[in-house]
């Protein structure tokens, strides 16, 4: 059983995606509470009633006390687990680990993210981004989590290749992406996959960086939009994340066409079209706003006033980014008219805030929460005008046009990398000099991207064991241990975290991680807040490992890596470390100049 359900601040149900076993279980209970006449269809209603008490409950501990559930443990392993994004409740309901279903969760709420933005399940989204989110979440759920290494580790694997050919490629691609230059698109990338690996992404000087999760998702949809009767080529409207150090980061309105090549070739352009200063103020304020409506729940009366002023300044910085883009746009009148009734609605109620914080008048704060959300209704209507207006790019038709090229240039190739990425690494080609190494995985966390042997159906190392070991790997790092060794029966398994800086020296970090995490709480689950889990996904975690280890550098100068190497049981600990040291060596020579 496996579902998800996202109730809005009303408790009304806007989404809900139930797999048949967890769909006829709810069922049951809403025939057995006289709910449903036997054989009556589920709809929103029903699913209200049934956990309107779980939901209630919630909202009430988030409100009043800010100590929200995180999960609930039912009998016969049936777990819920708890989210939360701008005011919307997800609940996760499924018979897996919490731990597993927590995971799922932030990549349920992180897809979200990417399907819609600040204007999560608005009906002016339309039926599209529903129909792309839940695409994606059948194809993570079903195929990826529990079968694919990328999506273990949530890093990219690399498809390696020969300097030439790599040189051809990155050429190409320069090539298109100059000739989006020339249609008037600036700000875009081009990304070539062959089986679901990167072979390159390059990507204009305007263009905002792509993050690790921004690589996860555009495999993972085009992956979840590759149906066998599915058009070769398909534009889609999405919002990229960008690099956390970037000013202009969080939410980065994009079209991505899809275009599928021979050979199992697969051409990513993403065409960033929004004003980037402007829709960074604007997707900041939604989350500001949901701050203040969560301090004004609670009755905090002493965070009240900072918490406004930290809304006043979002809001004035979006009203000033907003007048400088009318001027600099025609054809603006219903953003112009939006943005009046906007700046009067925000007058008013920052009146009624200053008002109320010279008396603190219980009246003028019931008047304030009544205002507030067509205030927030507001803020959404003009994040639709202003950020996800994509009329703009005139030049779609011809982006098929540009895939042809790419496919032209690299047809004399197309036959060989789709061969080489079903052989892109044997272990086979190491067992000569690593006697005892049974599978590895190498991941650069800065760039997102991995190396590692491809698994295969009669491989020496069983799935459970790599996925546990990963598990395992993780619980300690999450303890501060950056280096870790154990053993069972048959196998012998390492993991190292290490920080280089941008010319490959090792960094040594002065902070005692161990004792940070112990003393936050963080290491055993205690903090005041769920513990974020390392990955790339749902937050990326090892970004904030690096700003945490080194706050005097700037993260984008710090580079993280960690290797995972699975031995046979026999490799004693000192060989494993040795193994690792001169694996990491190997690698960087079979790479090349361009530094993983």
């Amino acid at each position: 059983m496996n579902g998800l359900i996202v109730f809005n601040s009303a408790n009304d149900v806007v989404y809900q995606k139930l797999n048949e076993p967890l769909a006829q279980k709810i069922r049951s209970v809403a025939t057995t509470q006289g709910l449903l006449q036997s054989g009556g269809s589920l709809d929103s209603n029903i699913l209200l009633q049934i956990f309107s008490p779980i939901v209630g409950s919630q909202r009430i501990m988030q409100c009043q006390f800010d100590n929200a559930y995180s999960s609930l443990q039912c009998e016969q392993g049936f777990n819920l687990v708890f989210g939360e994004l701008l005011g919307f409740t997800f609940l996760k309901i499924g018979q897996i680990p919490v731990e597993l279903l927590g995971r799922q969760m932030g990549v349920a709420i992180t897809l979200t993210r990417y399907c819609y933005g600040a204007n999560l399940f608005a009906a002016q989204a339309g039926a599209m981004q529903q129909e792309l989110l839940t695409q994606c979440l059948d194809c993570y759920e079903t195929l990826l989590w529990e079968e694919d290494q990328t999506y273990l580790l949530e890093a990219m694997p690399r498809l390696l290749i020969n300097t030439e050919l790599k040189r051809t490629v990155h050429l190409t691609l320069d090539a298109t992406l100059e000739h989006l230059r020339q249609l008037g698109l600036p700000r875009a990338h081009a990304l070539l996959l062959v089986s679901n690996k990167l072979v390159a992404a390059n990507s204009t000087r305007q263009a905002l960086p792509l993050a690790a999760a921004d690589l996860l998702f555009l495999s993972l949809m085009s992956r979840a939009l590759q149906a066998p009767k599915s058009p070769s080529q398909r534009a889609v409207a999405v919002f990229l994340q960008g690099v956390s150090y970037d000013v202009n980061s969080g939410c980065v309105p994009s079209i991505v066409h899809i275009s599928r090549l021979h050979g199992n070739q697969v051409l990513l352009q993403v065409i960033e079209y929004a004003h980037m200063p402007l829709t960074s103020c604007i997707y900041d304020s939604f989350f500001v706003l949901q701050k203040i409506v969560a301090v004004q729940h609670q009755g905090d009366s002493d965070a009240l006033k900072p918490a406004f002023e930290n809304l006043e300044s979002f809001i004035v910085q979006a009203l000033t980014a907003l007048k400088r883009y009318l001027k600099q746009r025609s054809e603006t009148d219903d953003l112009e008219n939006c943005t009046k009734k906007f700046a009067a609605k925000w007058e008013n109620l920052r009146k009624m805030y200053t008002e109320y914080f010279k008396n603190f008048e219980r009246e003028l704060l019931v008047r304030i929460e009544s205002n507030l959300p067509s205030f927030g209704e507001e803020l959404k209507q003009i994040f639709t005008l202003a950020c996800c207006d994509s009329s703009s790019v005139h030049e779609l038709d011809q982006l098929s046009d540009t895939a042809a090229n790419v496919e032209a240039k690299l047809l004399e190739f197309a036959e060989f990398l789709a061969v080489k990425a079903t052989r892109n690494i044997s272990i086979d080609a190491y067992l000569e000099d690593f006697p005892g190494l049974v599978h590895f995985m190498y991941v650069n966390r800065s760039r997102g991207q991995m190396l590692a042997p491809d698994l295969r159906p009669n491989q020496l190392v069983p799935k459970t064991k790599l996925w546990s070991m990963v598990e395992i790997a993780r619980n300690y790092l999450k303890k501060g241990q950056t280096t870790v060794m154990w053993k069972d029966k048959a196998f012998h398994y390492s993991y190292f975290l290490w920080f280089e800086d941008m010319s490959g020296g090792v960094l040594s970090t002065v902070v005692d991680l161990q004792h940070h995490f112990l003393s936050t709480g963080a290491a055993s689950g205690n903090g005041s807040k769920s513990p974020t889990e390392p990955g790339a996904l749902t937050m990326d975690y090892y970004h904030d490992l690096a700003e945490l280890c080194f706050p005097k550098l700037s993260p984008a100068k710090v580079r993280v890596y960690e290797l995972y190497c699975i031995h046979l049981g026999l490799v004693t600990a000192t060989c494993a470390v040795e193994h690792a040291r001169r694996l990491v060596a190997t690698i960087s020579d079979v790479v090349g100049e361009e530094a993983f």
